[in-house]
Order: structure tokens, then C-alpha cells, then sequence
């Protein structure tokens, strides 16, 4: 692998670390306190197992989808990582109807993170489309 490719795959690699130490975190306290788990942590651990198993095998074409999209639902409180789910709410307004909103912070964290990893992914996508390449 070239040096950008490196940097690419162990900053997935460090990023999948800490989401499996929050998660281990989030175990752990489960089990010795009186909080329980939601159907959003075990689909975040089951996210994060397929991210790993894609890193595991150094497939990063697939592990940017699919650690991306694990983050996106992460950050839209779809799927949960810290044990409490901590997230800042919100409401927007379309016609005076209310449409409550909510982010989880770690998540947003970890997807800046991502976003840095994966700059040069990221900008040639955004590229080709909107940039014309000749035939």
C-alpha cells in the first residue's frame, strides 16, 4: 500500500479501536449497574463487527461505506455506541409543525474523524460529480 492508503487504513483502524473500547465501556457498565442495552446498541455492535471484519480483511473500498454509513446512523441516533446515548436535540419547524431532531456528540466526533481520514476518498467523489472528465 502507498503511504495515503496507509494513512486511510490504520485512521479506520484507530477509529474502529476506540468504537470497540466505547462499546466494551458500554458492556461493562451494563452489566454492573441497572442500565440495560436498546436494540441501538446491539446494532451498532453488530455494525462495528462488520466494519472490523472488513478491516480485518483490508477491503477499504468497503470499510469507507460502510464505517461511514456506521457513523451517519450513529450520529442520527439510529444506532447507539456509549452506554447512556447521550445526544443534543432539537426541533425545526416546517409549517408549524414541530420535527424533533437528535444527535449523539460521540458520533459526530467520530465522524469528523472519519471525514479527515478519508479526505482524498471523500474530495474524489466529490469531484467526479461535479467535474466532466473527457472520453
Amino acid at each position: 500500500m502507498q503511504r495515503a492508503q496507509l494513512k486511510e487504513f490504520y485512521g479506520y483502524g484507530l477509529i474502529l479501536s476506540v468504537l470497540t473500547a466505547v462499546q466494551v465501556y458500554s458492556i461493562y457498565v451494563a452489566s454492573t449497574t441497572d442500565l440495560s442495552l436498546t436494540w441501538k446498541h446491539y446494532l451498532g455492535f453488530g455494525a462495528t463487527t462488520l466494519a472490523a471484519v472488513l478491516w480485518a480483511f483490508r477491503k477499504p473500498q468497503y470499510l469507507f461505506y460502510a464505517l461511514g454509513l456506521t457513523l451517519v446512523l450513529g450520529y442520527e441516533n439510529l444506532v447507539g455506541f456509549t452506554p447512556t446515548l447521550d445526544f443534543t436535540s432539537t426541533q425545526y419547524y416546517f409549517n408549524s409543525t414541530a420535527f424533533p431532531v437528535s444527535y449523539q456528540d460521540f458520533s459526530m466526533y467520530m465522524l469528523l474523524i472519519w471525514a479527515y481520514v478519508a479526505h482524498s476518498r471523500l474530495r474524489t467523489m466529490v469531484q467526479s460529480l461535479f467535474l466532466r472528465t473527457s472520453k
